[in-house]
């Protein structure tokens, strides 16, 4: 409660000058500079790959998220599901989870424990403190190796500036950011403050508290059990050498209390027949997380000689778990996850008379402790693994090089390619209650080669086409983990081979004075995935399925003061599976798990030129989504019938009461419906009015 009061004082303090206008405009920004597509900086128009950027203004002011995954909600070919109130987990162009890849500052937030479908991970990197959020669509594994396949997202922050010389301790820019929802009934504060020593230090410390009570769906329906706590801090620091020189430090801390999964509980609430589906009899399953990071990072820009930028990192992450289920009968389960994660990665640029070189390094190794017991009639038993297999490792490297190549004035051809190595010995297996080691390993080559024609100059008119290869070694949760998942149980498995995809796509990119269009068709061939079986309860290699679809994004201003804005996505696939999860039935094609339905998003927009003031409505529409897989027919999450379409109207606003307070208000989910997002385990909010006050200085 200090906490808060601070926050409110902060925010009413004396008004100075501030750096920034609010910039929220939901346009598609093609002349945005990403990293995430190539490693180096590059415009979003001259990147031949699907790749969008959010800023900070853009998703604490206008969409006024509650995490960092809600940043990239109504953008083409994303699905936020959402198990809980406080998990949520991005589907990008069908896949989620081990099958995406999550940076924070360069960080990698995946580990080997991570499991197949939705996880809650996410929601342990703090979006208040990062300044934009890139988003790169499909498989990426020649830059980020293992799991990039349906996509990369990089959250990044900015640099604290480099002071200036001789002027001792200098104060640097802060924020203050308060956000009220009523749907969540929620508080989340943020406050923010650099400064700098001489030009030699720089520093910049971010906290971030957040209160989330009981969520009200659609209708004024009480969720109960949904109430959580989350808090953290972020500190970066740079010692410059020049420039262009520095070394980067940075410090990651986030706890995460009381989510609970309450679908699998008595306080799942029915949506169009869930309640008809069992395993809604549990009292709790309640998860807490901690996660910390630190890492170092040597940075070198505008080089003069053969390294024309060099990035070397070294870095360190824990994340811890803790999950309590009491059961109807009062029997209890405990299982605690601690994964500490090394990484070294090595990014080198050269520039050449035949285009320009990246390439470079990675190593990620895994320590894993996973202990757990049962409570059964007062009596404590004390398991041979938990989740996953215990006293484990698990070891990710990789090599890669890429190259730019202009051709002529018009084309650009870029080229990569990959090796990788995955190695993973689990010391405590539950094999029917016999308790063995299990080891393996992996490898694997990935290539792509992507084309860029600037048809008209001016980023007017750029089209691309391309083929990208993903690759996804087993890790410790396919081949030990040990429980129960959404439809049935697992158990573990050896001799798995690794998942191998293939995706073409061509897309264009066009942007003129009053309108921008992005558009792209994808089509990912899929070999080799990670099938779960029911009977015998197993996992085994599907042979091949695909999946495939359309995203577009596009605005236009009709007048100085009215934007149209919007974006559409399709997708359909399928794989070639055994009927009912049973080994001995025969084998067809079914649908692809949780793809998401027909998307629409379209918005209007009203920025009158003599006011710091911004007025949107922004109607959301999903068509029903009927295709299921079996294990899904058997998961409460999933409706009899499908789950229903919706359509959900917000209307947003924007003012800048000085040059460094901004205010925004919303009203989400006008009309109170009822409505979940496919695979979900919980219903959206209902009409929900959302204030946020963001004070610079």
């Amino acid at each position: 409660m200090a906490y808060r009061w601070l926050a409110i004082a902060v925010l009413v303090a004396g008004m100075v000058q501030g750096e920034d206008s609010m910039r929220t405009e939901p346009f598609v920004e093609l002349e945005d500079v990403v990293v995430v597509a190539t490693r180096h900086e590059q415009s979003v128009a001259d990147a031949p790959y699907t790749v969008y950027r959010r800023t900070a203004e853009d998703y604490r002011l206008r969409l006024q998220v509650k995490d960092l995954a809600d940043a990239l909600q109504e953008l083409p070919g994303v699905m936020n599901q959402k198990t809980g109130h406080g998990m949520t987990s991005p589907f990008l162009r069908g896949f989620t989870g081990q099958r995406v890849v999550l940076l924070s500052d360069g960080v990698r937030l995946n580990n080997s424990t991570f499991r197949e479908g939705p996880n809650q991970y996410w929601s342990l990197i703090d979006a208040c403190f990062y300044d934009d959020v890139e988003l790169l669509m499909g498989p990426s594994s020649v830059l980020y190796g293992s799991d990039a396949i349906g996509g990369v997202v990089l959250a990044r922050s900015r640099l604290p500036a480099r002071g200036v010389e001789g002027a001792a301790l200098q104060p640097g820019e802060g924020a203050a950011l308060l956000r009220y929802s009523s749907a969540e009934k929620s508080f989340s504060e943020h406050l923010r403050q650099a400064f700098a020593i001489d030009d030699i230090w720089s520093f910049k410390l971010g906290l971030t508290r957040q209160d989330f009570g009981d969520l009200t769906s659609g209708g004024g329906e009480r969720n109960p059990g949904t109430a959580y706590e989350q808090w953290g801090g972020n500190l970066r620091a740079v010692r410059w050498f020049d420039d262009d020189a520095r070394l980067v430090f940075g410090i990651d801390h986030w706890d995460q209390d009381d989510v609970e999964r309450v679908h699998r509980t008595i306080h799942h609430l029915d949506h169009e027949g869930t309640s008809t589906i069992g395993g809604t009899s549990d009292l709790r399953r309640t998860y807490d997380h901690d996660r910390e990071a630190a890492f170092t990072r040597y940075e070198s820009r505008n080089g003069a000689g053969v390294f024309e930028e060099i990035d070397l990192e070294l870095s360190w992450q824990r994340i811890a778990e803790e999950y309590h289920r009491i059961k109807h009968s009062g029997d209890q389960e405990r299982r605690h996850t601690t994964v500490d994660t090394l990484g070294a990665r090595l990014r080198l640029q050269t520039p050449s008379a035949f285009g320009t070189w990246n390439y470079g390094a990675d190593i990620y190794h895994d320590f894993v402790s996973a202990v757990g017991h049962d409570i059964k009639s007062g009596q404590r038993i004390d398991r041979i693994q938990g989740e996953v297999a215990d006293d484990s490792t698990y070891t990710l490297a990789g090599i890669f090089i890429q190259h730019e190549l202009p051709l002529g004035e018009r084309f650009e051809l870029t080229t990569g390619i990959r090796y990788t190595y995955a190695e993973m010995d689990a010391g405590h297996v539950n094999f029917s209650g016999e308790d063995r080691p299990l080891r393996g390993h992996w490898d694997a080559v990935t290539a792509s080669g992507r084309l860029l024609y600037r048809m008209l100059d001016q980023n007017r008119l750029n089209l691309y086409a391309g083929v990208s290869q993903g690759f996804r070694a087993p890790n410790l949760s396919d081949a030990t983990r040990d429980g129960e998942f959404g439809g049935g149980v697992e158990a573990p498995t050896a001799d798995l081979d690794s998942e191998r995809f293939t995706t073409w796509e061509a897309g264009i990119k066009s942007r003129w004075p009053r309108a921008a269009l992005q558009a792209v068709w994808y089509y990912t061939d899929i070999r080799d995935q990670i099938f779960r079986l029911e009977t015998p309860v197993t996992k085994r290699n599907l042979d091949k399925g695909y999946n495939q679809g359309v995203e577009l994004s596009a605005s236009c201003k009709l007048t100085e003061q009215w934007l149209l804005f919007g974006s559409f996505a399709w997708q359909e696939g399928r794989e070639l599976t055994w009927a009912d999860a049973d080994l001995s039935g025969p084998r067809a094609w079914r649908p692809l798990s949780r793809q998401h339905p027909l998307m629409l998003n379209t918005g209007l927009r009203y920025a009158p030129a003599h006011l710091p003031l911004w007025i949107e409505a922004v109607l959301s529409i999903a068509d029903d989504e009927k295709k299921m897989t079996d294990a899904e027919r058997g998961d409460n999450r999933f409706p009899p019938d499908g789950t229903p379409g919706y359509e959900v109207l917000d209307l947003r606003a924007g003012y800048a009461l000085t040059d460094n307070l901004d205010l925004a208000i919303a009203l989400e989910n006008v009309t109170d419906e009822s409505w979940r997002i496919h695979g979900s385990g919980i219903n959206e909010p209902g009409r929900n009015l959302v204030l946020t006050m963001n004070y610079r200085w």
